[in-house]
This record gives C-alpha cells, structure tokens and sequence, in this order.
C-alpha cells in the first residue's frame, strides 16, 4: 500500500498541472482577444479617415450660432424656427453618418432626448403656432 504522503504529493502533482493547462488555455484567450481588438481598431481608424476624406460632419464642424443656448432663467434662447431648421439638418448629417445620439448630444451641449425629439420628427422643425400672443 501507497504511503498517505505519496498519495498527497500525487494529488498535488495532478491539481498543479491542471493549473498549468488551464494557464494555458487562458494565455490562448487573451491573445486571441488581443488580435481581435488590434484588428478592431484598425477598423475603427480606417472609418474615421474615411469619414473625413468623405467630408462627413464631425462634432468639431459645429455653428456656434446654432449651439444650443440659454437665455434667462435657463430658458433656451435660441429657438427660432430658421435656426432649429438649420441645426435640426446638421444634427440629421450627423445622425445618419453613423454617430450616436449621445456622442451628437455630447457634442452639442445638450441631452441626448433633444436629439431623440428631432429623430421623432423626422428632423423636420414645426413653426411657432403664436400660441400666447395678443
């Protein structure tokens, strides 16, 4: 019969080696994830040199006349219909180009649901009803 130490040393022998592949198999994993993010951000930089040979509208391309701004009281002061019709078009370029809402409210100044809103009109602005006006 096997000495209690001989099966203890065997034991540990068999749970460091299978530390040892799945060591192994870990190391495989995490450059197999490398390749792919390196990959990914070639990718990424690629489209983006494309995007400015294209001439597609980037967030440094914003009006300052169109930001969106705040008057008194935090009221937006910009809001006129000529102005919005004109943000609302750049916003559109932007939104179909392929940039998040978050990134183009980032970008702007404002809540990314101020883009939802012009995403839900078809960017296509109403004009004022005059709705309180003598």
């Amino acid at each position: 019969m096997n000495n209690p130490q001989e099966l203890v040393l065997a034991a540990t022998i068999h749970r460091v080696k299978m530390c040892e592949d799945k060591i192994r198999e870990f190391e495989q994993m995490v450059s197999t994830l490398t390749s792919q993010m390196a990959q990914n951000r070639t990718e990424m930089a690629s489209k983006e040199a494309g995007n400015i040979v294209l001439g597609v509208t980037t967030p440094l391309d914003i009006p300052k006349e169109l930001v969106v701004t705040y008057g008194k009281y935090r009221a937006r002061g910009n809001r006129k219909y000529d102005v919005v019709k004109k943000r609302w078009a750049i916003w559109k370029a932007q939104y179909n180009s392929g940039l998040s809402l978050t990134n183009i409210a980032k970008a702007w100044g404002c809540h990314h649901t101020t883009i939802l809103n012009a995403v839900n009109r078809n960017f296509t602005p109403r004009k004022a009803t005059g709705r309180g006006k003598k």
